[in-house]
């Protein structure tokens, strides 16, 4: 068996290889994402090559190659909406994640650490109150810059949408300028608070 194989890592070990904590690492593993092994005692075992296909899976390895495309993440339950936000941002080259579902906004969001997220208020399951809240409070997307785009347009909404964490607000129906122009202005600026 040659060093390559057998290498294998803690998820302490593994976590500061892919910049998260070991608890993110532990659920991977329970979630099927990382394959590892059990010690007799118990503790998980990642060979190198396991990891290396993990990161690669979820681009994980440092991104200093080349000039970068800023990531986009657009997080809708409708179809239409989603598709058409995809279009004008493709064509402006952006890289984008498309997630229809909210309640795999943080685990995609703490893998693929996007420049900016384009949230939808009203889903189902998990309203982006909650999202945007849960987001806010994890410290592997806490800084990442959050728009709502949303059809909530009362004051009173809006302002809820701020307190939970939201950067910027759009509401739809949005015109093509006006989306360009927010995301320009905010992907990859990262928040300071």
């Amino acid at each position: 068996m040659s060093d390559r194989e057998s290498k294998a890592y803690t998820t302490f070990e593994a976590a500061r290889i892919c910049h998260v904590t070991h608890h993110s690492i532990k659920n991977w593993i329970k979630q099927g994402l990382i394959k590892a092994s059990r010690t007799p005692g118990g503790h998980y075992r990642i060979l190198e090559h396991d990891l290396d296909a993990f990161r690669e899976q979820y681009d994980m390895f440092p991104r200093d190659k080349g000039p970068l495309k800023k990531r986009v993440m657009i997080v809708d339950d409708d179809e239409d909406a989603l598709t058409l936000t995809e279009k004008i941002l493709d064509t402006e080259g952006y890289e984008l994640i498309k997630v229809t579902n909210a309640t795999e906004v943080g685990i995609k969001a703490a893998q693929l650490v996007p420049d900016l997220i384009l949230l939808d208020f009203l889903m189902p399951e998990i309203n982006g109150f909650e999202v945007c809240k849960a987001l806010r409070d994890n410290e592997l997307t806490r800084s990442i810059p959050i728009m709502a785009v949303t059809c909530l347009s009362k004051e009173r909404d809006i302002e809820r949408i701020f307190e939970c964490g939201a950067d910027e607000y759009l509401a739809k129906p949005f015109k093509v300028e006006q989306l360009l122009e927010k995301v320009r202005d905010l992907a990859g600026k990262g928040r300071s608070a």
